[in-house]
């Protein structure tokens, strides 16, 4: 079964953020990305949560 993907549009959703933001992580190589057929950014779930729990570590007064 294909993993689950996200949009930059979900994934800036999810996060309460402006999507240039998600655009900007994908664009440095902070979050991981793929474009799909048509163009367009794809996130893997997986990545998507390995990237959001990396950054609530670094996140002052963090308990991880």
């Amino acid at each position: 079964m294909p993993e689950e993907t996200l949009t930059i549009k979900q994934a800036a959703r999810e996060l309460g953020i402006d999507e240039k933001t998600v655009r900007r992580w994908i664009k440095s190589g902070q979050l991981a990305a793929d474009i799909n057929i048509v163009g367009r950014y794809t996130i893997k779930r997986s990545d998507f949560d390995a990237f959001v729990e990396e950054r609530r570590k670094r996140l002052p007064g963090s308990q991880a």
